[in-house]
């Protein structure tokens, strides 16, 4: 965060280190939970323009797409690993049991 502050300010660490108390460094710790500046911030307003112009233009595009996000045009934000497939779960014993009965004696399936 000092990083961050030290660029926000126009400073060195050096020179935030000898004039920032830690009370004011604990304040702005907490302003910028409020009201968050730096790249991360850049990222998402430069995603929500680039998402609006591209839904916008995906009314050419094809039909029935899912609407673009801002997160969709941020490059370095953490995303969830995505799910797997329900077809890709391991199947239980029962459903295992199941599936075997159908294949092997023709007993289709409850």
């Amino acid at each position: 965060m000092l990083f961050r502050l030290a660029l926000a300010m126009g400073r060195t660490l050096s020179e935030l280190r000898a004039t920032l108390s830690y009370a004011e460094f604990c304040e702005w710790c907490l302003y910028y939970q409020i009201e968050p500046w730096g790249e991360d911030r850049a990222d998402l307003r430069a995603g929500i323009v680039a998402s609006t112009i591209a839904n916008y233009a995906g009314k050419l595009r094809a039909e029935g797409a899912d609407p673009a996000l801002p997160a969709d045009f941020m490059p370095y934000l953490e995303r969830p690993e995505p799910e797997a497939p329900a077809d890709d779960r391991p199947l239980t014993d029962d459903e295992l049991a199941a599936w075997a009965d159908a294949a092997l004696f023709g007993i289709p399936p409850e």
